[in-house]
């Protein structure tokens, strides 16, 4: 996405009220406006902040007027109880409330509970010091709704399938609601583009000698290789090269390929003759979020790990282990750097995987020794699924996927009896205790919460 972010900051105070009156409580209310404005403008040198000073129903008119298209207002409540809060509530846009504990306890005690329980979305916070780090870092929950609505994802499918969501078939019609409810809910833009124009305008194009020394370094960076096969290295590069032209020529955030319909060891037609894998691993490094097996809802949840936390997720098939209370979570790639770094954090091995069927998968050996959070969503029923874990060891061996990273949990049985699986199979794993902040952007989002391990 391009150009800066604006978010609306809006200050509600009036002349009398619960804090004083004229002039002493204008004066209270500019000292505590110009330290909120000097915190923001440093913590957030990359968001174009616009204030609002509300005192009247006719400024809130104004306001809501003015800021139609926003992605939602940041709303510091100083003076009780002009009645100013609820219409900006009921507008139904995102709003982050920060009362101060004295002027503004009155109406947001009266208003927050209410919004709640109406399901408006909203957060709140009541303090004593509302210009504080901790309380301002909530800032983040907005800039991450305003890009995601800049977000563009292209999905590299098969003819077929291209036909499927584009038109609502009896056959189509999952496929088709799919997109629709993702662009409605996030405004994230999906981009589908047919594996044979992908083909003709990128893969086909790129000069093997270039694919060549992708490949190598790959190769000269990694812990050992394992793969047999270099052509199929090379191939991978020369599809990383693809990509990356792609994304850049169409400006897109993230690419999905759905690899196992158009390369897969089953497929009637193979549209492409490389697996995506190693070009995943170093597209993070050109800020180009990969999405593996085309997988739309995972899609948004990488997105909202890299804007919200900064962090790399890794998308996976979790198997469970009830006896030991495990889970196995584990794909054929996955990012070297999952905290974000701009620079790899851990080591690659290039090999095979499925019992040698596929070739050009990467074991990484992901950190341990740290909490998980692992997220799901699911548009269509509007849920986001949230549990959390505890890395404790990775594992190398030649079933399954080659990436297989295994974590403990509380209770692996409640898990599998609550797994919503009108979402899939897929989960996204980030390394740290997020819960929080995932359930906060889903409050704004409008979803519900789903806490699997709870």
């Amino acid at each position: 996405m391009s150009g800066n972010i604006r978010i609306p900051v809006v200050f509600i105070i009036s002349p009398y009220g619960a804090i004083g009156e004229a002039p002493q409580s204008l004066e209270w209310f500019n000292k505590i406006e110009s330290n909120v404005k000097f915190k923001l403008k440093s913590m957030y040198p990359n968001i174009d902040f616009t204030f609002y000073e509300v005192s009247s129903v006719s400024d809130v008119e104004a306001l809501l007027s003015k800021e139609y298209g926003s992605p939602g207002f940041l709303i510091f409540v100083l003076q009780s109880l002009p009645g100013l809060l609820r219409p900006i509530i009921y507008s139904g846009k995102p709003a982050i409330i920060i009362a101060e504990a004295y002027g503004g306890a009155g109406e947001y005690l009266f208003e927050y509970s209410r919004a709640k329980e109406q399901g408006f979305p909203i957060i709140g916070i009541s303090t004593d010091d509302v210009a504080n780090d901790h309380v301002l870092s909530k800032v983040r929950l907005l800039e991450t709704i305003a890009k995601l609505r800049g977000s563009r994802v292209v999905f590299i499918v098969g003819p077929d399938s291209k036909q499927y969501i584009e038109g609502e078939y009896p056959l189509s019609a999952e496929l088709f609601s799919t997109f629709r409810s993702i662009i409605s809910i996030t405004g994230v833009e999906p981009i589908i583009m047919d594996v044979l124009e992908f083909r003709e305008k990128y893969y086909d194009k790129v000069d093997v000698n270039d694919a060549e020394k992708i490949a190598d370094m790959w190769i000269k960076n990694a812990e050992s290789v394992q793969e047999p096969l270099k052509d199929e290295v090379i191939k991978s590069a020369k599809l990383y090269i693809a990509l990356k032209n792609m994304a850049h020529d169409l400006n897109a955030t993230a690419v999905a390929v759905d690899c196992i319909v158009l390369y897969g060891s089953r497929a009637k037609i193979r549209y492409l003759d490389a697996w995506p894998c190693l070009a995943y691993m170093q597209l993070w490094y050109n800020n180009i979020i990969p999405v593996c097996e085309g997988d739309p809802y995972s899609a948004i949840v990488l997105l909202i790990g890299k804007y919200l936390l900064n962090l790399h997720g890794f998308l996976n098939d979790p198997g469970i282990n009830e006896i030991k209370n495990e889970i196995i979570y584990y794909h054929c790639y996955a990012p070297t750097n999952p905290h974000g770094s701009s620079k790899p954090e851990v080591p690659y091995i290039i090999t095979t995987a499925h019992l040698g069927a596929k070739h050009a998968s990467i074991h990484v050996k992901l950190p341990i020794n740290e909490t998980l959070t692992v997220v799901g969503f699911d548009p269509e029923e509007r849920v986001l699924t949230i549990h959390r874990a505890y890395a404790s060891r990775t594992e190398l061996s030649p079933y399954a996927c080659a990436t297989k990273l295994i974590a403990t949990v509380n209770n692996a049985k409640r898990i599998a009896e609550k797994f919503r699986w009108r979402l899939g199979w897929h989960r996204v794993v980030f390394y740290g205790d997020h819960a929080e902040e995932f359930k906060e952007i889903a409050t704004l989002l409008g979803l519900k919460v789903v806490e699997e391990d709870q």
